[in-house]
C-alpha cells in the first residue's frame, strides 16, 4: 500500500513539472522578443557630425552643380558640417540656416573628407530648379550683369559678370546690384541681400514690402520673377558712369 502511495506521489510530482516546464514556455514565447541592436545604433561614430576641410575658398550654391546659383561663400581654412552628398560622391549637402539647401563641390583640391566618411553619408536628391537657367534674362543676371557691392557712402565691384561669378567674398548683411541701371520691380528699385547663408530679394527703399508684407524675397523666386520679366534690368553693358567703379564693367572702354 506505501509502496503504491510513493508511486501516486512520484506520479504526481512529475505531472506538475512537466505542467510548469509548459507554461514557462508558453509565456517566454508570448513575450515580445527584444529589439535588434543595429551597428549604426551600436557605433557611436554614426550619431557625430560629419566635417570636411575647406582648402580653398569655395562657393556655395542652390544645389549639386555649377548650374545653380551661388548663393554664399566659404573661406579658405574653415570647415564645414556635411549632411549629404550626390550618388556619384562629385557635389555635398552643407548644414545651413538658410532655408533652401546648400551644396558645394566635393572636389579634392578645394574640400578634403575621409573617404570613408563620404561614402557614409546618405545620398540627396538634387532640387529641381524653379527656374530655365538658359533664359536669357535670368542668365544675364547669373552670369553677365555687372555688379556692385553698395557700401555706406561708395560702391565696390562684387562681380564682372553676374551673381556666379563673384569677386568677393561675401558677408553678413552685404547688399548687392547692378553697376548700372537698376532692377526694377513694379515701381520700385530692388537689390540681393546676403543673410543667413544665401541671397534673398529686398526692396531698396528699406520701409517698403513685397506682397504680404514680407521683407525678403528667397532667391529662387527672385529668379523665377526675373525670368516672367516681372523684374527687368534697365542698364546696358558698357554704360558709362555706371557708378562709377573703374575696371568693374569690362565692356566699358
Amino acid at each position: 500500500m506505501k509502496q503504491k502511495q510513493n508511486i501516486g506521489i512520484a506520479v504526481a510530482l512529475i505531472v506538475i513539472i512537466i505542467l510548469l516546464v509548459l507554461f514557462y514556455a508558453n509565456a517566454c514565447s508570448s513575450a515580445p522578443p527584444a529589439p535588434a541592436t543595429t551597428e549604426a545604433e551600436a557605433s557611436p561614430a554614426n550619431t557625430a557630425e560629419i566635417k570636411a576641410e575647406v582648402l580653398s575658398n569655395v562657393n556655395l550654391r542652390s544645389g549639386p552643380g555649377t548650374n545653380y546659383a551661388v548663393v554664399g561663400e566659404v573661406p579658405a581654412n574653415s570647415e564645414v558640417t556635411v549632411i549629404g552628398r550626390t550618388e556619384d560622391g562629385q557635389w555635398l549637402r552643407v548644414k545651413s540656416d538658410a532655408a533652401e539647401q546648400v551644396w558645394v563641390t566635393a572636389d579634392a583640391a578645394l574640400i578634403k573628407i575621409e573617404q570613408s566618411l563620404l561614402n557614409s553619408l546618405p545620398v540627396v536628391e538634387a532640387p529641381a530648379l524653379p527656374y530655365d537657367v538658359n533664359n536669357p534674362k535670368v542668365n544675364d543676371v547669373l552670369n553677365k550683369i555687372p555688379l556692385v557691392l553698395h557700401n555706406a557712402q561708395s560702391f565696390t565691384c562684387a562681380s564682372h559678370g553676374g551673381l556666379n561669378n563673384p569677386i568677393i567674398s561675401l558677408q553678413e548683411g552685404n547688399v548687392i546690384g547692378p553697376h548700372a541701371g537698376d532692377f526694377v520691380m513694379g515701381q520700385d528699385n530692388v537689390l540681393f541681400k546676403y543673410t543667413g547663408g544665401s541671397l534673398v530679394l529686398i526692396r531698396e527703399n528699406p520701409v517698403a514690402r513685397f506682397e504680404g508684407g514680407a521683407e525678403t524675397l528667397p532667391f529662387d523666386k527672385a529668379m523665377q520673377l526675373f525670368q516672367n520679366g516681372e523684374i527687368v534690368w534697365t542698364g546696358t553693358f558698357g554704360q558709362s558712369p555706371g557708378r562709377g567703379v573703374t575696371g568693374c564693367d569690362p565692356a566699358m572702354k
